[in-house]
């Protein structure tokens, strides 16, 4: 099963909010996302395989996706 990059829109103030507490943390606007889905979801006892899915990196991923998956703050 492949990945999928999405993209979506925030309001400016809340991005701004998320990237100072990320660099707070020491963590990437990513790491968080993916924490606050995953907490989101973990209600259906499905957690670990949907941190599999989305921790999984896609065969054929460019440069950018590869920087995203280790962590990297790419914007």
């Amino acid at each position: 099963m492949g990945n999928v990059k999405t993209s979506f829109i925030l309001p400016r103030d809340l991005y701004s909010e998320l990237k100072k507490r990320a660099a707070e943390e020491g963590r990437t606007v990513k790491e968080i996302v993916i924490e606050a889905i995953l907490s989101y979801l973990s209600s259906s006892g499905k957690k670990s395989r949907i941190k599999e899915l989305i921790l999984k990196p896609s065969e054929g991923a460019g440069p950018e996706d590869m920087r995203e998956f280790r962590g990297e703050d790419v914007d």
